[in-house]
């Protein structure tokens, strides 16, 4: 992980997506002694006469021990034949003397240095890092708008008279100004859903449905704040959320559902919110994911 980035009074942490997270599961496969020169001729008859690989395109085929003149190739996943029916392909074959062995792959790609280091002692792996996981960076001035949106929230928080003490705000990373702030409001209404996170996306709709009636009425609109009535048709696309505490898996989902770009929370949820321990803002069966920071007061390292 790269290391935090200090924006004024806050550091700024990046969240680990769900890749990131992974530990090494393994797969058993068929694999086989070949010298170097069978190398191409085995892995031709691997590809006409055995299953392919499936989902295992990160393994390489050949491994090679170090300072060994003998080649260990895989033939096929165990899943796809068993013993006896890969005996049965091999038979009468310039293979049927194979010196054959269960071996263990990696069933997923390393994401990380520290998985591929882990998983290449298992079998030879390649590693492509993904561009989501390249070390973010701030301008000067996005620094300043951080700080500015994270202390906003904070100075909302300190002012919650009762109730659940968590506050939310939104912002516009174009223009750099909060265009919608709440706090969290399930007490004083007696409504589980007004969440602080929810209440702010409520604020923006609100102001989406009256921006759509004066485009209506053909009088003079103001422009959009937000996302809402962008090429994308989201409320929130691209926008950025600020909130004294991570989002819960109900405000997480609705984050998702609004197209945002960004998330930046305080104070991890104690007992797991959507994002430290189901990972909404990269889980791969959602259709939208977004990047998240942990922020803590300079001097207090995020968890």
């Amino acid at each position: 992980m790269a290391e935090p980035i200090c924006c004024g009074d806050y550091l700024v942490e990046r969240v680990p997506v769900e890749e990131e997270r992974q530990k090494l599961e393994i797969e058993e496969v068929y694999t086989a002694q070949i010298t170097p020169q069978q190398t191409a001729r085995a892995l031709q008859f691997a590809s006409k006469m055995l299953p392919r690989l499936d989902g295992l395109e990160h393994v390489k085929r050949i491994k090679r021990e170090t300072g060994d003149t003998v080649l260990h190739v895989i033939l096929c996943q165990c899943k796809a034949l068993d013993r006896d029916q890969l005996d049965g392909r091999l038979r009468d074959t310039e293979w049927a003397d194979l010196d054959i062995a269960v071996g263990r792959v990696p069933t997923t790609p390393p994401y990380t240095r520290e998985q591929f280091d882990e998983w290449r002692t298992l079998w030879p792996v390649a590693y492509r890092p993904l561009v989501k996981l390249k070390a973010p960076s701030f301008s000067d001035d996005e620094k300043a708008y951080i700080q500015m949106c994270l202390r906003r929230v904070e100075e909302l928080q300190e002012g919650a008279a009762s109730g659940r003490s968590v506050a939310a705000a939104i912002g516009n990373p174009n223009t750099r100004q909060v265009v919608a702030e709440a706090r969290d409001a399930t007490a004083e209404s007696g409504n589980p859903l007004r969440h602080a996170v929810l209440c702010c996306i409520s604020l923006v709709a609100e102001r989406e449905v009256a921006r759509e009636a004066d485009r209506a009425q053909k009088r003079p609109a103001s422009p959009p704040e937000t996302g809402g009535g962008g090429d994308g048709g989201y409320l929130c696309d691209s926008m950025d959320v600020f909130t004294t505490r991570e989002p819960c898996v109900m405000c997480s989902m609705a984050l998702v559902h609004s197209r945002i770009g960004r998330l930046f929370f305080i104070d991890p949820s104690s007992g797991g919110g959507g994002i430290s321990r189901y990972s909404m803002h990269s889980r791969k069966q959602l259709n939208h994911h977004f990047v998240c920071f942990q922020c803590t007061r300079a001097g207090k390292r995020a968890l």
